[in-house]
């Protein structure tokens, strides 16, 4: 036996609003810890340098079936 609840709509919009928050909120959290990871700043100077010196390879020879 199905049951239905119906929520007002202003509920609902503060739903949406705060879980837009929460994904932005995260994201910035992202970019944070990435941008003060000297591991990783390292691998990304390193992979730009070698993109900018053409040594990169095609996808599809890199990845696996």
């Amino acid at each position: 036996m199905a049951q239905t609840v119906t929520i007002p709509v202003f509920v609902l919009k503060k739903l949406q609003t705060a879980a837009k928050a929460a994904v932005e909120a995260q994201d910035s959290l992202e970019d944070y810890l990435l941008s003060t990871d000297k591991r990783f700043l390292a691998r990304m100077r390193a992979a730009r340098a070698s993109h900018r010196a053409r040594q990169t390879r095609p996808l599809p020879f890199v990845k696996k079936p």
